[in-house]
């Protein structure tokens, strides 16, 4: 079983090739899980189709990366149109890096404060 993962792009397929193969849009994610990444003319002339597909990462490749590739195939393609087409990606105050798997795998259990972080914030 393969995860994959499409998203059509705003931009000429010449353009959008060159673009994601740059360093500044290229996936190191997909890169480390090996994807494959094809691309084709989007229906109506609206664009470039990007397609990604990675094999199944049950087991030690899964723990490796974090998690299931799908999500993360999902993502990498949503920020790479985002970057494409509007030249950011946009994030909120409450979590200025994204929505991140990577952040949620670093979240710990509620627990109570320490008596040093009580006094920073002035309790």
């Amino acid at each position: 079983m393969n995860s994959k993962a499409a998203i059509t792009v705003n931009r000429p397929p010449d353009e959008v090739r060159t673009l994601w193969s740059s360093p500044d849009h290229r996936s190191e994610y997909l890169e480390t899980i090996g994807a494959t990444v094809t691309f084709k003319n989007a229906p109506g002339d609206r664009g470039t189709e990007i397609h990604v597909e990675a094999a199944n990462d049950r087991g030690m490749v899964s723990k490796l990366t974090g998690g299931a590739a799908l999500p993360k195939i999902k993502n990498e393609l949503r920020r790479f149109k985002q970057r494409v087409e509007t030249g950011e990606v946009p994030r909120s105050e409450g979590a200025p890096e994204g929505e991140l798997a990577e952040r949620k795998l670093k979240q710990r259990p509620a627990q109570p404060l320490a008596d040093d972080e009580l006094a920073k914030v002035g309790a």
